[in-house]
């Protein structure tokens, strides 16, 4: 939740609320990918989301950094070491996730880009296949990449060795980004992989048959949607002048800048309950004077009456649908001068603006 006010420092507050996300086990998964909690900050410049911690390290292709990480394996290598061991990235996934609240879902494009293996001891040799970015055969560190842009399979063929681990290169991809509130997100029970998108497989000899064919497992596919509200309101005093040469009318404004993706509210406090009106303006400095207090909105079109005490709440695709900050005014507007002001004598009054997300 955040807040402003006008007369007195503007203050932002937020409330981080606990995380429910969905996990789960596939039967028999050997190998799982532990990615970490994804976040998506509307309005950035890339659709391309990360963990914010985590052991997650940059690809080895400097085209791919934007866009991935590597990501270790968590599972143990059934079999000899000496066997030949078969890794195939190939085509990216669409993963349906769906938020926690019900508030609808977003689709993530999940691309595997590359693998690498370490190992403490083992043998030369080898082969990698496909249209790669960066390629290495080493018994130590094998490593086989390629880039983003490539809709081809890249294949490498290893022996595990003593202590082998394994990562895998991924790219998330938020696809309609704009379309997507803000929430949390998780795919149920996890994502498996498909052999279409990720293959391995042992074989005794290296043109032999193949054993059994595994794809890895993310067992917890979350993915955080964040909520934007700024304000921008430097203005803590207005002067008030006469209004289109009407002495019974004095007239100001003070301007702002907004942006948010949810829907907020702007709530006009007078400076007691008792200055109150019926129709919810503010008796001015203590006499029969009243102050009428709008919010304007010139690029939508659009202004609001704000009455005492009482949210009024801005929504709607033209102001939460905004990649960027747009201007407002607060315009005051001051009557009934002639009937209870004094000639020569100077008022003032204060009056607050609570500016509050409804998140």
């Amino acid at each position: 939740m955040g807040k402003a006010d006008m007369n007195r420092l503007i203050r932002i507050l937020a409330t981080a609320c606990c995380l429910a996300t969905w996990s789960g086990l596939v039967q028999g998964a050997q190998y799982t990918i532990p990615v970490g909690l994804l976040y998506y900050t509307p309005g950035a410049t890339s659709n391309y989301v990360f963990p914010r911690s985590g052991t997650a390290r940059a690809p080895f292709c400097t085209e791919n950094i934007p866009y991935g990480k590597q990501y270790n394996v968590v599972g143990n290598y059934l079999g000899s070491r000496s066997w030949w061991f078969t890794i195939r990235v190939n085509e990216p996934a669409i993963v349906t996730l769906y938020e926690r609240e019900g508030r609808g879902t977003a689709q993530l494009k999940v691309s595997p880009i590359g693998m690498r293996k370490t190992a403490y001891s083992g043998w030369n040799g080898g082969s990698i296949s496909g249209d790669t970015c960066i390629e290495s055969l080493y018994f130590g560190d094998s490593i086989a990449e390629k880039s983003i842009s490539s809709n081809g399979a890249i294949e490498m063929m290893i022996k595990p060795g003593s202590s082998s681990k394994f990562t895998y290169a991924l790219a998330f991809e938020l696809l309609d980004p704009y379309s997507v509130k803000p929430g949390v997100y998780s795919a149920r029970g996890g994502y498996q992989f498909s052999r279409d998108e990720i293959e391995m497989n042992t074989t005794t000899d290296y043109n032999g048959p193949g054993g059994p064919k595994t794809s890895p497992y993310i067992p917890n596919l979350s993915l955080v949607v964040g909520h934007v509200f700024k304000i921008d309101m430097p203005y803590t005093s207005v002067s008030l002048t006469q209004f289109d040469q009407n002495e019974d009318i004095f007239a100001g404004k003070v301007r702002f800048r907004v942006q948010s993706n949810e829907r907020y509210s702007i709530k006009m406090t007078c400076s007691s309950p008792s200055s109150a009106t019926p129709q919810g303006n503010c008796n001015f400095a203590g006499t029969q004077m009243e102050l009428a207090t709008q919010a304007r909105f010139p690029e939508q079109g659009r202004t609001f009456n704000l009455q005492h005490n009482i949210p009024t709440y801005i929504d709607g695709a033209d102001f939460t649908g905004s990649i960027y900050e747009y201007p407002g005014y607060i315009d005051f507007t001051l009557s009934k001068i002639r009937e209870h002001g004094e000639t020569g004598k100077t008022y003032f009054d204060i009056v607050s603006l609570t500016f509050e997300a409804d998140f």
